[in-house]
């Protein structure tokens, strides 16, 4: 018995030892407060194990994602090579397009007028992000992106487009200790020139108060507006330092009238950062919703597709496929 204690013990104290920080997160998140065990940590011989795993995420992630270029490259069949296991760990796939529509070069989907709101004529802007065959298109953000950054792996490249996709589930901008996106980003513009735009959809997982500088701070409150566009115009200032243009997606209307409102205080300052820094910006309920209001059906082609997942948040395949086509118009290819 004693044995089976101390093998349970040691077991616990190692799983402490490299996840401390997805636990403080996770307490945080829960608690609206670390009760000071980031402070206590930091610089300790024990926050040795957080870097080591760290580092091992980073290699597996930077791994996973070579594999699926590689794969994405080779591939002459469907958009979606991925297996059913690790499907599910996404998000269930709905079956309402063909993998031929999908997987058509320059796709062109066309949506009723009775679905589009009022301002989806004025969407598009004039100004095009201009770039040359054999650029990369640099792809990060949470899984409302992950569909999107699979059909772009796919379908880009036809157009002489690279794709380095990042996107991560589970992610966002307003905590650092599971995924410093900011990091993330500069190490992959440092390691990868040829990169010209980077198109960031995020923000699923960001619309909760949190501890600032040791005092917790409501949603919407000036100091963690401030805190939170802090973090928004971290990724700008990165790719400015790159000479890297940034095409910044919003999050598409929500079924939950409260998550909804939390929603569009995070698309403000999205929006407000794109215009301030130049740089280009879709909003996505033009495309997904109508007059602002969320739909999980419009019709496309004369057809009724389904466009977000029945869980009132997720994008499709074929709202993704949407994205990703009004990601392109933005671009022009020399």
């Amino acid at each position: 018995m004693f044995r089976f204690v101390l093998v349970n013990i040691l077991m616990l104290v190692v799983l402490v030892f490299f996840t401390q920080n997805s636990l403080i997160f996770y307490i945080e998140q829960r608690f609206h407060s670390s009760f000071g065990l980031d402070e206590l940590l930091k610089g300790s011989a024990f926050s040795k194990g957080a870097e080591i795993f760290r580092a091992f995420s980073v290699f597996v992630d930077t791994s996973a994602n070579v594999i699926l270029e590689n794969k994405s490259q080779s591939a002459d069949g469907a958009v979606f090579e991925i297996n059913k296991q690790n499907d599910s760990d996404i998000m269930p796939f709905d079956d309402n397009i063909t993998e031929e529509e999908l997987t058509k070069e320059n796709i062109s989907v066309k949506i009723s007028d009775e679905n589009a709101s009022a301002d989806t004529a004025k969407q598009s802007p004039d100004d095009k992000i201009v770039l040359k065959q054999g650029d990369s298109v640099l792809i990060t953000g949470d899984s409302m992106m992950q569909y999107i950054g699979i059909i772009a792996r796919q379908n880009y490249p036809k157009l002489g487009l690279k794709v380095l996709d990042l996107s991560k589930q589970s992610t966002g901008l307003l905590d650092k200790k599971s995924h410093n996106w900011a990091q993330v980003i500069k190490d992959t513009l440092a390691k990868n020139k040829d990169i010209k735009l980077l198109v960031m959809l995020i923000g699923a997982n960001d619309p909760w108060g949190r501890s600032i500088n040791g005092k917790f701070y409501e949603l919407n409150s000036s100091e963690w507006r401030e805190f939170y566009t802090g973090r928004v115009d971290e990724i700008y200032k990165i790719t400015k330092a790159s000479d890297v243009k940034v095409l910044w997606l919003s999050l598409p209307c929500m079924k939950k009238t409260g998550y909804a409102k939390k929603i569009k205080l995070l698309n403000e300052i999205y929006k407000s950062a794109s215009e301030q820094n130049g740089q280009f910006f879709i909003n996505t309920s033009e495309y997904l919703c109508q007059n602002d209001e969320y739909k999980t059906h419009i019709d496309i082609n004369g057809k009724r597709s389904k466009i977000r997942q029945d869980d009132g948040v997720h994008i499709s395949k074929i709202g993704s496929q949407i994205l990703a086509d009004e990601i392109l118009k933005r671009i022009e290819i020399e």
